[in-house]
């Protein structure tokens, strides 16, 4: 008995719609290692079954350098402010997300040292 079989319970050996023979992706994710490009990583698990596309952190020389139009899905690296920016959709900006703890000159404590 096949995966959809068992979970579907038909037991007559033939399919069922909207189902996939496990055995098909087994035999093709076996041999799949996985890609990579400037964008994405997809990673291939194969215990699990599973198959993964992740994006990846683009890096930059500047956040000048950035497209026009980033993607709410990646961070984007200025590597000459070693800056991490996030694209917001609702604004049509890049907003800086982390930034070298080096670069700080003040931290203001509001009112820690009050005395209460």
């Amino acid at each position: 008995m096949n995966d959809c079989n068992d979970r579907h319970g038909h037991g007559h050996g033939g399919g069922c719609d909207g189902c996939v023979s496990v055995e098909a992706l087994r035999s093709i994710s076996q041999k799949y290692q996985g890609i990579e490009n400037d964008a994405t990583e997809t990673v291939v698990r194969n215990k699990s079954r599973t198959i993964e596309v992740k994006l990846k952190p683009q890096q930059y020389p500047s956040k000048y350098a950035f497209p026009n139009q980033g993607n709410p899905a990646v961070v984007y690296i200025d590597i000459h402010d070693n800056e991490s920016y996030r694209w917001d959709e609702a604004t049509g900006s890049y907003i800086c997300i982390g930034a070298d703890w080096h670069q700080i000159k003040i931290i203001n404590g509001g009112t820690a040292n009050n005395g209460k």
